[in-house]
């Protein structure tokens, strides 16, 4: 058979697979050819998940087609990291930026080769074969840069709300290849270099790794810590080298390619490109450019341009270096069912700069004493047979059961929020939800509360908003707005979670009598869900460092239409659990 009558008979076979009326003999066909020939392999992967991504939402049953879509993923001749790479080198490439003044060529012209980037890229963390998560690294997702830096190439250390442009966050611990173009739209990476130097990029900003002792950054921010043995490590802008001589520094470039630089230890050289010279990516020598200017601790310089462009001092902002990623939640194990979450096993998160791993059966958890709701009328997710006490459903660890679609407020409270309906005179009490802790929860550095929400891919990838209030004000405490979770529903750490049932009541519900007694008919959702997570900071809501707090109220923010699901709200112990 030629190889044009081949491809159109895979066509027609791939074609009826994909609308589900493939014959088991056609079927069977369509194997061997997938099985000879390693080009209709790749051919008929990139097709499915096109085809696949269209239908995101639908959770399927396992079938014949997720078999044979499996076997025909495990027969890949290339890694998922060389099947991106093997994209990208068809993207165009350029040393200039893709946007902005430097762009020579239209943007229309990246629409292409982006989509399909994208679509590869969402396949291989949502449809890859045994699941879409894919492993942290032991370290609870945030990797001992030691051990990171022992392993020979450039790594992904940490990340906070990291979001890309046409892509999906790689997990903590992945590596960073050599040359390849990040586009960060919002939140913090961690880059981990062998030899022991880091850099922590804050989006925006448009980076590249060039090599395992220099970064690229074509615009954005970073802070960079080259301690003892690796020194010599450099940043690359569009106008300037700056090498590290044992030091912290920060380096700023603009969308018009001004670069700040300054030193926060020791000293950091400052080397400028000829004018309109291009800018080489590869181990040219240092000293083939001229020194413009060695800066010492304290120093900050602006470098406007190359060649001879004037060199101006700006104020030294000790703030602007970054040495950590702030304090969140960074990731979670939960048992699986079926490919989902279900019981909540650990937290993982950085407090005071420090990170913990907090066993489930050590956080303190949170009965809801306050509910009244929304109009929505859907209330509870959970199992096909609901407990006893319907209000139990929020104090296990469980990820699939809890009381969900509290009423909310546009403006945050500033009293106490009314936990009781008056039935003489048919007064409402505050809409939304109270908590009481099992035992008060003590305000210490960072995130004393953990709360995870349960998330669809119609809903905010942020997370839905939320007001969290004191149950009681005095003077100094306040109500906190949270607009975003720490982990979100682009997090590479937020898990899928196993399939519930939502409850929707015959009428409103207004008080936690109501939600215990009025009935409710179970719904199977076949919608895809995610856990997300977020920490909550006592501090943020007024209470002094070592305050004891028995309980809070949790309002949505009714910012849109949707509202928040809380399936686990618990306090973080005060010992320094698995502290690292």
């Amino acid at each position: 058979m030629s190889i044009s009558r081949d491809e159109s008979r895979f066509q027609v076979l791939w074609t009826d697979f994909l609308e589900g009326e493939l014959e088991d003999a056609p079927y069977q066909e369509l194997r061997g050819m997938l099985a000879a020939d390693a080009e209709l392999l790749e051919e008929a992967t990139r097709l499915y998940q096109t085809h696949h991504l269209l239908g995101l939402l639908a959770a399927e049953e396992p079938s014949r087609e997720e078999a044979f879509v499996q076997e025909t993923m495990a027969r890949l001749p290339v890694s998922q990291d060389r099947l991106v790479s093997r994209i990208m080198s068809k993207l165009p490439h350029s040393r200039e930026k893709a946007f902005g003044p430097r762009a020579g060529r239209s943007w229309r012209q990246w629409i292409a080769p982006f989509a399909l980037l994208c679509v590869l890229v969402l396949y291989l963390q949502y449809f890859s074969p045994g699941g879409r998560h894919i492993a942290p690294t032991p370290a609870g997702n945030t990797a001992s840069l030691a051990e990171l830096g022992t392993q020979g190439d450039v790594r992904l250390a940490n990340q906070s709300r990291a979001r890309f442009f046409g892509e999906l966050a790689s997990p903590t611990g992945s590596s960073v290849p050599t040359g390849r173009e990040y586009v960060l739209i919002e939140g913090l990476v961690e880059l981990s270099f062998p030899q022991g130097a880091t850099a922590i990029i804050e989006g925006p900003a448009v980076y590249r790794v060039l090599s395992t002792e220099c970064l690229a950054m074509d615009m954005g921010r970073c802070s960079v810590h080259a301690p003892d043995g690796a020194e010599g490590f450099r940043v690359e802008t569009p106008s300037t080298r700056v090498v590290d001589r044992g030091t912290r520094f920060t380096v700023s470039v603009s969308e018009l390619n001004e670069t700040d630089v300054q030193v926060v230890e020791g000293a950091a050289d400052v080397y400028r490109y000829p004018h309109h010279a291009p800018r080489h990516d590869d181990a040219e020598e240092v000293e083939d450019l001229p020194l413009v200017k060695r800066l010492v601790h304290g120093e900050a310089r602006r470098f406007t341009g190359a060649g001879s462009a004037p060199m101006l001092s700006v104020p030294f902002d000790p703030a602007a270096y970054r040495a950590l990623l702030p304090d969140r939640v960074v990731s979670y194990e939960a048992t699986r069912e079926n490919g989902g979450a279900r019981e909540l096993l650990d937290v993982t998160i950085q407090r005071g700069g420090k990170l913990q791993h907090i066993p489930a059966a050590e956080l303190i958890p949170a009965e809801v004493v306050w509910f009244r709701g929304n109009l929505l009328n859907v209330h509870l997710v959970g199992e096909d047979v609901l407990p006893e006490m319907r209000t139990w459903m929020s104090s296990d660890f469980s990820l699939i059961t809890g009381i969900i679609n509290p009423g909310g407020s546009e403006t945050p409270l500033t009293s106490n929020p009314i936990l009781q309906r008056d039935e003489a005179t048919g007064e409402m009490g505050t809409p939304g939800m109270a908590f009481r802790f099992e035992r008060p929860v003590v305000n210490g550095p960072g995130a004393d509360v953990v709360l995870f929400d349960i998330q669809s891919f119609s809903n905010p990838p942020q997370g839905d908003a939320f007001h969290v209030s004191p149950l009681h004000f005095r003077e100094g405490l306040k109500s906190h707005t949270i607009q975003q979770f720490d982990l979100t529903m682009e997090s590479p750490a937020a898990l899928d979670i196993a399939s519930f049932n939502v409850f929707r009541f015959e009428e409103p519900i207004n008080s936690p009598g109501e939600l215990e007694r009025i009935a409710c008919v179970p719904q199977r959702q076949v919608v895809k869900f995610r856990a997300l997570a977020v920490g909550i900071d006592l501090s943020d809501l007024g209470y002094a460092d070592g305050e004891e707090v028995a309980g809070l109220f949790i309002q949505d923010a009714l910012d849109d239409k949707h509202y928040i699901d809380p399936v686990f709200v618990g306090g973080l112990p005060t010992r320094e659990t698995g502290e690292r």
